[in-house]
């Protein structure tokens, strides 16, 4: 047995493993619209779980950047699937250690809420309701739309140093899968 195929199957495994664990931290439980006078709406739950380099950095005051990514598509049979519309919902979250509280930042809409616990912060993250996707203008019975959701983690926005870290780790590239629904 040489020392290469001793080695393959474990560096195999990690690259495998690691892939896993990139995926893990989010998940869309749910996404469904809903037409209502002339414009759909979205509602929508994402469940985040932050790794523990995540957390410690949070604790330490780094802000966190997350997006929930929203697309809809028509499917085409001789052509390339037609975007209708994507939009970004940004997010920031950070921590302040000496009152102990979570603040998430609505980047588009310029809110901002503060929270007692790390929990509730990521809920209110996830949860999205009534959020206004397209107007119902141009859209046929025979468009055969899909929705699509998924949230990420954006590392671009980091620290000068932890920038480095981040793309280089999986622990920092957060990424659910795309969450499908049929429109219509």
């Amino acid at each position: 047995m040489t020392l290469t195929s001793r080695v393959a199957p474990g560096v195999l495994f990690l690259l495998l493993s690691a892939g896993v664990c990139a995926v893990e931290g989010i998940t869309v439980e749910h996404a469904s619209s809903q037409l209502v006078d002339d414009s759909y709406y979205l509602d929508a739950r994402v469940n985040f779980s932050l790794h523990d380099d995540l957390l410690e950095a949070l604790d330490h005051g780094v802000d966190l950047d997350i997006r929930i990514i929203v697309r809809v598509k028509e499917k085409r049979k001789w052509l390339w699937d037609r975007v209708y519309q994507e939009k970004t919902l940004k997010f920031k979250l950070d921590h302040r250690p000496l009152s102990d509280v979570y603040t998430v930042r609505n980047v588009r809409k310029s809110e901002r809420r503060q929270f007692d616990t790390l929990e509730n912060a990521l809920k209110y993250m996830g949860k999205i309701d009534r959020y206004h996707l397209m107007n119902n203008n141009k859209i046929t019975d025979d468009s055969g739309l899909t929705g699509m959701i998924r949230a990420e983690m954006n590392v671009d926005n980091l620290p000068p140093p932890l920038k480095p870290i981040a793309f280089l780790s999986d622990k920092w590239q957060m990424g659910g899968k795309w969450h499908r629904w049929t429109i219509r």
